[in-house]
């Protein structure tokens, strides 16, 4: 606000500077004319003083005005980040990150080039215009009339070139995610187009796409090229309109050289506000798409579920007919029933595409539009408020993502522990098992998502990050698919052994040692739990699961 008050001051008094430097020059030459040497003495010395105060106040101006873009774009990128990450996962993921990526980079920037520098231009030539009016009324109605006239014509061109700038700025838009989206997939998969020698098919594909970004882009800066050229045209000829009436008057005695000096010079202030404001005009209309996509991120609300705090976990997890599906009538869970009680540990097995990580992503929220029931403790789930119901949860994806910081700083996230929390958790994990070989022990840092580090190594440190947290529920997604068996089966056991932990475990390792270790095995099939119980129990059974359990093996 600070920013807002001083840069509308220093518009206005720049502006006003600006227009009544033709009453200088006025004075300046009917004085000349005359041949007054002591008032045009005094003449020469304030018009020193005059410019220097001028300079100074554009000086200052444009500090303010600069100063007032950063911290609008500041706040306006903070506020998109903050509303992309006040998403709920499936809304999330729902966007390509190419589109997040752009909207934080090239759409504030195009909102900061093609709508807040062209709206303070905006303001502050509107205020030379007025004032310029004003003093022309002041000189000559004849030729303000006359000047106003012309003007009437010039408003004419953004109105006309308005509406096509906006379709071919939101077209750009549009065009600049899909672009940064394809250098996403070109950087990421580096690895696979050296593999297999892709080289020249992305080189053409990135010559394809590049030049359909620069065509778009200047399909813009032709309209916008359009609009200046008829715009510095029309202003021309106002001016010489002004200047050729102002002549006439002089011969016919009505007005002094001095006063045709100021009209001259009042017609530059006048004509030039109307030329920057219709040429800005365009571009202000033309990023209102932008905007709106802008807002979209920042105005996302969560109302799919409701806002009743579930404070503790105290007994058991329900699941009742529980339906879901991706696409219509093509349910992946039907009708599951399902209960997961405090502190027991779950293996939920089945072949590929049974509805596994459905389940645990319904359980996080991740989805809300399913039938049936899932409450907490006998709380619906719908009517929880989500963040604070992952504040119980914790999760291990099969992909583990590691900052670019140190291992401490990937187990903490940024929070503050003890060194017995943390020694604690990483002796459950069996990060302590490595750290030695570290060059740096716990600050040693990782690299760009864990570069440095080997796949077990970021799979213990993703068990301590879970661990330190004490969550009462932890869900292991395939999270140790990635690594070898004998990691896999240190890590699911050193989890297995912590006693207050309800650990839900979707697996593909058929490994008995681990699988006896669990209270309950959930074989899933065709989108329901069709057989539960210990692993001696279903293979006795020889069911479903003990054919599921030979085949993997």
């Amino acid at each position: 606000m600070p920013f807002i008050v001083l840069t509308v001051f220093f518009s206005v008094i720049h502006s006003w500077l600006a227009v009544y430097l033709a009453r200088i020059l006025q004075k300046v030459i009917d004085i000349a004319l005359i041949g007054n040497m002591a008032s045009f003495q005094k003449m020469l010395v304030l018009s020193i003083f005059y410019i220097v105060l001028l300079s100074f106040i554009s000086f200052l101006y444009s500090l303010s005005s600069k100063k007032l873009v950063c911290l609008v774009t500041k706040g306006l990128r903070q506020r998109t980040f903050y509303g992309i990450f006040q998403r709920n996962a499936k809304a999330f993921h729902d966007v390509n990150t190419a589109d997040y990526l752009s909207a934080t980079t090239n759409d504030i920037k195009l909102i900061e080039e093609n709508f807040l520098n062209p709206l303070l231009l905006v303001l502050q030539y509107l205020v030379m215009f007025i004032m310029t009016l004003k003093l022309l009324f002041e000189i000559s109605p004849t030729i303000m009339l006359c000047l106003i006239g012309c003007i009437v014509v010039m408003i004419l061109v953004p109105s006309i070139l308005g509406n096509a700038l906006q379709r071919r700025q939101e077209t750009f838009s549009h065009q600049n995610s899909s672009f940064t989206q394809k250098l996403k997939d070109y950087f990421l998969g580096y690895e696979v187009i050296k593999s297999y020698q892709m080289e020249e098919k992305i080189k053409k594909e990135f010559e394809h796409e590049n030049k359909r970004f620069t065509d778009t882009r200047f399909h813009v800066e032709q309209l916008l090229s359009l609009n200046e050229g008829v715009s510095e045209i029309l202003a021309f000829l106002t001016q010489f309109s002004g200047m050729f009436i102002g002549a006439y008057l002089i011969i016919k005695g009505e007005i002094t050289a001095g006063t045709l000096v100021a009209l001259i010079q009042l017609s530059a202030t006048f004509v030039s506000p109307v030329m920057i404001i219709l040429q800005n005009i365009p571009k202000i209309s033309g990023i209102t798409p932008v905007i709106k996509r802008i807002d979209a991120l920042i105005e996302y609300q969560e109302d799919l579920f409701g806002d009743k705090i579930l404070s503790s976990f105290e007994d058991k997890i329900n699941m009742e007919d529980v339906t879901f599906s991706y696409k219509e009538n093509q349910p992946v869970l039907n009708g599951l029933n399902l209960s997961i009680h405090k502190n027991k540990k779950y293996a939920i097995v089945g072949k590929s595409g049974c509805g596994k990580s459905t389940l645990v992503k319904l359980l996080t929220g991740y989805y809300s539009d399913y039938q049936g029931k899932i409450s907490y403790d006998d709380n619906n789930l719908m009517e929880l408020k989500i963040q604070e119901l992952n504040r119980m949860i914790s999760t291990i994806h099969q992909s583990v993502y590691m900052f670019d910081e140190s291992v401490r700083e990937n187990i903490c996230l940024y929070e503050t522990y003890t060194e017995e929390e943390l020694a604690d958790a990483l002796d459950k994990s069996g990060v302590t098992q490595f750290l030695g070989s570290l060059t740096d022990g716990i600050s040693t840092l990782v690299g760009e998502n864990g570069k440095n580090l080997s796949g077990g190594q970021k799979q213990r440190i993703a068990v301590a990050r879970a661990l330190i947290r004490k969550k009462p529920i932890l869900i292991l997604d395939e999270g140790t698919s990635a690594v070898d068996m004998q990691n896999a089966y240190d890590i699911e056991k050193s989890l297995l052994e912590v006693n207050d932990l309800t650990l839900i475990t979707i697996t593909h390792n058929m490994n008995y040692d681990i699988l006896s270790l669990y209270d309950e095995i959930l074989y899933m099939e065709n989108g329901k739990v069709e057989e539960y119980g210990q692993i001696d129990e279903l293979l006795s059974k020889k069911e479903k699961f003990y054919q599921f359990y030979h085949l993997k093996k």
